[in-house]
């Protein structure tokens, strides 16, 4: 535990001095390997990065999260330096795959509050799973993020988009850890990239591609599509 916190320490100073070192504005990715915001609530660090990231003369750090527990993020004087990109998915999709993250109405939520909190706020539409009839379910996604978020989430909101890549490995743990899942793996939508690894045929992404653009442009059209992949 006190390494925990030593080490977070040593990370955070690195950070501040490639930052304040770097000649343009960096945004720092550091949640690429947990959920922050699950793991504040047992570790406080999240709070900790963000309150002692204002040491950093620039630069911006950045974390995606599947979960609504942001009320410990919402008094902090963050600087407007802090990115927080909600993943959403069908409810469909987190009922079946997503076991044990917020429900879809609880991170709408929390985007609104943070919002309201002036973060940076993205929101990222992954992993995208192509089921059957996945076109159904992700208009409904966007129509209900449409009806949801407050005014102040829509004016701030940018989106991100990926497709699913599949892996024996993941799969073998989930499907061990979570035996109801539906299975996600459709060899006649896959292909083979690396040892292990599936991703969806290039047609079905196109069309996926094609999909997301004319629903967002529908309906958000005033907000930036980072990327599609």
């Amino acid at each position: 535990y006190l390494r925990l916190f030593v080490n977070r320490e040593q990370m955070l100073d690195k950070i501040i001095k490639v930052a304040n070192e770097a000649e343009k504005e960096l945004t720092f990715e550091i949640g690429s390997n947990s959920d922050l915001i699950l793991e504040n609530t047992i570790t406080n660090n999240l709070v900790w990065t963000i309150e002692n990231f204002k040491k950093a003369k620039k630069g911006k750090l950045t974390l995606p999260t599947k979960f609504c527990f942001v009320d410990d993020l919402l008094n902090i004087n963050h600087e407007g330096r802090v990115i927080i990109r909600m993943s959403v998915n069908p409810e469909y999709i987190i009922n079946n795959v997503e076991f044990g993250t917020s429900r879809l109405k609880d991170r709408i939520d929390a985007i609104n509050k943070l919002a309201d909190a002036d973060y940076e706020i993205g929101i990222l539409i992954a992993p995208v799973i192509f089921v059957e009839n996945w076109k159904d379910l992700y208009h409904n996604l966007i129509i209900e993020l449409k009806e949801r978020l407050n005014e102040k989430a829509k004016r701030k909101i940018f989106f991100e988009i990926i497709f699913m890549t599949y892996s024996y490995v993941h799969n073998a743990i989930n499907s061990e850890a979570f035996p109801n899942a539906i299975k996600i793996y459709d060899k006649n939508n896959m292909t083979g990239r690396g040892r292990g690894k599936y991703v969806y045929k290039k047609e079905l992404r196109a069309e996926g591609e094609d999909f997301f653009r004319t629903e967002l442009n529908k309906y958000f059209k005033e907000n930036r599509i980072w990327y599609i992949v």
